[in-house]
């Protein structure tokens, strides 16, 4: 049985175009082609071990790429920005003085009610963490007197404090951690610990340099000597 050979040659005498579907093998270098008609370019064929040898040369999948390979990038990011300023799962901006301006402030956040008594309270378009501060709250069981503050948890209103006026007296004695102040001689460190039968002497340091202690005062004859 015969066999059939496609058109081959070397690489350099390779024309740039073939009838379609007409191949061409190039025998020196072993590539394959095939015609797209006059005026296309060849396609060439590539096999399992050329295929991966681009693929070695290309990037990872895993990359990056600054902002001036990106055209008009500032531009992108500005208009994107601002179709999110301000609205609902956006950006909260900022005014002149650098703070979030009222109205981005969800009600929970910056809203609180002052009313007369409980009843006013009750009265009040109530949402998830408004605060009330009752002036007379005893119309609730649980406030003896004067006024009390409460949060909305969404189905009812809790109290988080009263405001009745708290007088205490506590004796120093009962104050705890509070600084120690000496109240007497001998509570000093390093003196004696009693005044007993010390009466007409004078504190001195030891001749040892180490503590103080009592010493009896000199009653003698002084003499200041002669010349």
């Amino acid at each position: 049985m015969g066999k059939i050979q496609i058109k081959r040659g070397l690489a350099k005498n390779l024309p740039q175009n073939a009838s379609i579907a007409e191949l061409l093998y190039t025998s020196d270098d072993k590539r394959l082609f095939i015609g797209n008609g006059e005026n296309a370019d060849l396609t060439e064929f590539k096999n399992a071990n050329q295929i991966q040898e681009l693929l070695n040369g290309k990037a990872n999948s895993v990359h990056s790429h600054p902002s001036t390979d990106i055209d008009d990038f500032a531009s992108a990011v500005d208009n994107r920005i601002n179709l999110k300023k301000g609205v609902a799962n956006g950006l909260a901006t900022l005014d002149s003085n650098g703070k979030i301006p009222v109205v981005q402030i969800p009600t929970e956040f910056k809203e609180a009610a002052v009313v007369n008594n409980i009843s006013a309270r009750d009265a009040l378009n109530a949402f998830t963490g408004l605060h009330a501060l009752v002036i007379d709250a005893t119309a609730d069981n649980t406030v003896e007197t004067g006024g009390a503050e409460y949060v909305y948890n969404g189905t009812a209103w809790v109290k988080v404090s009263e405001l009745n006026d708290l007088d205490a007296v506590i004796t120093w004695e009962n104050i705890l951690n509070k600084p120690y102040f000496v109240q007497k001689i001998t509570d000093l460190t390093d003196t004696p610990n009693t005044l007993s039968e010390q009466g007409g002497k004078v504190l001195a340091v030891n001749s040892a340099g180490t503590a103080i202690e009592f010493v009896s005062v000199y009653t003698g004859d002084i003499d200041g000597g002669s010349f």
